[in-house]
């Protein structure tokens, strides 16, 4: 019994001094996270990605309008935001404000008491236009610094993320605002367009 029992001993002592099979031990710990830090790192890779190319398609959509003349309208905005979806690639629901707003001032030499006035505007898949009062609201203060007469044409565009694996990082809009100025005089409503 004696013999057994220091045997035993023995074992275990030499299980417990006995190194061998450590780095399969290591691994196996340690696979779990190195995989969860890749998938991680391609989710986040394809979020700016997709804010990238999100912010590229709505400078070119607003690029697109300032060059348009003499006239545009809802199927002209509704062409831009198809193309914005094209080029977004998005695969949920996005939606597309163009506005025109000139800048009016009393005194032309000071700009300071001037004022924001809407000439139009149209928003696509259910966002609504601006009226004065809610551009006085929602986008004045983003609009930059203009000269009395001067004419900018606002682009808003939305579209919602959803990461294509769930590692913690949350759905989210991806929002943008651009003032782009006309290349030529700027484009009038017409409903036929």
């Amino acid at each position: 019994m004696k013999y057994k029992m220091s045997y035993i001993l023995n074992k275990i002592r030499s299980f417990a001094r006995n190194e061998g099979g450590t780095a399969t031990v290591e691994a196996i710990i340690i696979f779990p996270m190195l995989v969860w830090a890749i998938v991680a790192m391609a989710v986040f890779f394809d979020a700016f990605r997709v804010r990238s190319v999100n912010l590229k398609a709505a400078y070119t959509i607003s690029d697109m309008i300032s060059r348009e003349n003499p006239f545009v309208g809802p199927n002209y905005i509704g062409g831009l935001n198809t193309v914005y979806d094209f080029l977004a690639a998005s695969a949920n629901p996005t939606w597309v404000r163009v506005t025109l707003v000139q800048f009016d001032t009393e005194d032309p030499f000071d700009d300071s008491d001037g004022v924001h006035i809407l000439q139009w505007s149209h928003g696509t898949n259910g966002k609504p236009d601006l009226t004065q009062a809610s551009m006085l609201l929602e986008v004045d203060s983003r609009i930059p610094v203009m000269g009395h007469g001067d004419s900018l044409i606002l682009v808003e565009t939305h579209m919602q993320y959803v990461p294509f694996l769930d590692i913690g990082l949350q759905p989210y809009a991806l929002d943008n605002f651009i003032a782009t100025r006309p290349r030529f005089t700027p484009p009038q409503w017409n409903e036929a367009y």
